[in-house]
């Protein structure tokens, strides 16, 4: 694989190219005849791709060129630091873990009796197997002496297998595991880093490295964690496998298509990546939006379509109930003989508007109210949350006020004061997370439950926020 084009190091664009080979070394070519030798870094554009090469080795030089060995490339965007592979063409199955995989599967490996230590390794729990791809949850022991005071159940760790029968490239690896450490962080209650991925080297679907498995280090935050809510990884876990084991894989299933539908996919990818601005209005703006969308995605289309329906049915038979005494208004403000003889066409216009602009729409207050059924917001309010009080305003109408100001500067007359805000927060979250769960857990008891006791979400709700 060639990469022809220009790149940049000295203040300058040099012509050249590089080269992964079929031992997939990297190699750089610049077309110069006098530069600087060693590089630690050079960007380049060629081939319609983005290229940073780090540790750039000089290794030979003659007439008009410089060559450079490469230590590692990334390619575009994405981050993706890589050796010893062409990423187009091989990868068909790796494998990554992050934290709390291993306690909230909370199995034991070493067992001690009166006959000894017993070691054993864990079933495989199998998350997905359709359309080529499968998901599977397996066990590493690590390579170490199994002496009785080093054995402990960190000598096996819990691997996130992915196996597909089609070519892999780097967005359908992030995308696979950005689907499955969210899938874990909603059950978990949050996600750790995926510090690497491990793979095998394959080729027309047979490994071609043997039991060799090379590294990817993907420098792109899978982390589903809240980083600015101090302490919030020492809560408990929201759920453990022992409560889902028999429903583990229909779970799963079920969250792959709730993830790549377009009703719900931005809602969920809103929900895991929101805290950038580090501020808590930003969270508040996030959290709303995404129940906004939920209740969007929820909407009957069919019953939206029959309203639309009947406001422009109306809308008409006012018109034809009043045609004539519209016709002599016309007139008698001598307007044009088109306007009136071309009337029903700018009626039905007109009609067509007010139907597309208003189109039913439902405020966000009353979304948010459908949403929240067991009164979850309700729970703890008082006027002394708001900057003013108005008896005719609920709860409701107070956030969707607290949102419009912060996204538009609405008037600020009738919000949550700032200082209540996490409270509401955390209120909000509880009502997403109760609707991702009820997606894809089938006993709403014990959902309801988990979400009760859920310290993270709960944080609030015993005391006036």
């Amino acid at each position: 694989m060639i990469f022809k084009g220009k790149f940049h190091f000295d203040k300058k664009y040099h012509p050249g190219e590089c080269e992964v080979d079929k031992d997939n070394h990297i190699y750089l070519t610049i077309n110069e005849s006098d530069i600087n030798g060693y590089k630690e870094k050079i960007i380049g554009n060629a081939s319609n791709e983005s290229l940073i090469l780090y540790s750039c080795r000089l290794i030979g030089n003659g007439i008009g060129y410089y060559k450079y060995q490469v230590s590692h490339m990334v390619k575009n965007s994405i981050n993706v630091k890589y050796r010893n592979v062409d990423f187009n063409k091989h990868i068909q199955d790796f494998r990554f873990t992050f934290e709390p995989l291993d306690e909230w599967l909370g199995f034991k490996t070493i067992e001690k009796d009166e006959k000894g230590i017993k070691f054993h390794l864990p079933n495989d729990i199998i998350l997905y197997n359709n359309d080529g791809l499968n998901i599977t949850i397996k066990f590493f022991k690590k390579d170490s002496g199994l002496y009785e005071n080093t054995i402990n159940n960190i000598e096996v760790t819990p691997y996130i297998c992915v196996s597909s029968s089609k070519v892999m490239d780097i967005e359908k690896i992030m995308t696979y595991i950005q689907l499955i450490t969210r899938f874990f962080a909603i059950l978990m209650g949050y996600s750790g880093k995926v510090k690497n991925v491990l793979f095998h080297k394959m080729y027309n679907g047979k490994s071609i490295m043997g039991d060799f498995e090379d590294e990817l280090i993907i420098n792109a935050d899978f982390t589903n964690c809240y980083d600015i809510r101090a302490g919030y990884p020492t809560f408990n876990l929201r759920t453990y496998f022992k409560d889902l084991s028999d429903d583990i894989s229909s779970m799963f299933n079920k969250w792959f298509h709730l993830y790549f539908d377009k009703k719900y996919k931005e809602a969920i990818i809103f929900y895991f990546s929101p805290y950038n601005a580090h501020t808590i209005e930003s969270d508040l703006l996030t959290v709303m939006k995404c129940l906004e969308k939920i209740s969007i995605a929820e909407e009957s289309k069919s019953e939206k379509q029959r309203k639309n329906r009947t406001f422009n049915k109306v809308l008409n038979d006012f018109y034809k109930k009043h045609k004539g005494e519209l016709e002599k208004e016309l007139k008698n403000n001598n307007f044009k003989k088109e306007y009136i003889k071309n009337i029903e066409k700018i009626h039905e216009d007109i009609a067509n508007a007010i139907v597309y602009k208003y189109d039913n729409r439902i405020t966000l207050s009353k979304r948010i109210k459908d949403i929240d059924q067991k009164l979850i917001l309700k729970k703890n309010f008082n006027f002394k949350h708001c900057t003013r009080k108005n008896e005719n305003y609920s709860i409701y109408d107070y956030l969707a006020n607290t949102r419009n100001y912060y996204t538009h500067l609405d008037n600020g007359e009738y919000i949550i004061k700032d200082e209540y805000i996490s409270g509401y927060c955390r209120k909000l979250e509880k009502l997403f997370v109760n609707k991702l769960l009820n997606f894809i857990i089938t006993d709403k008891k014990y959902i309801e439950e988990r979400i009760r006791i859920d310290g993270y979400l709960r944080l609030y709700d015993d005391r006036d926020m």
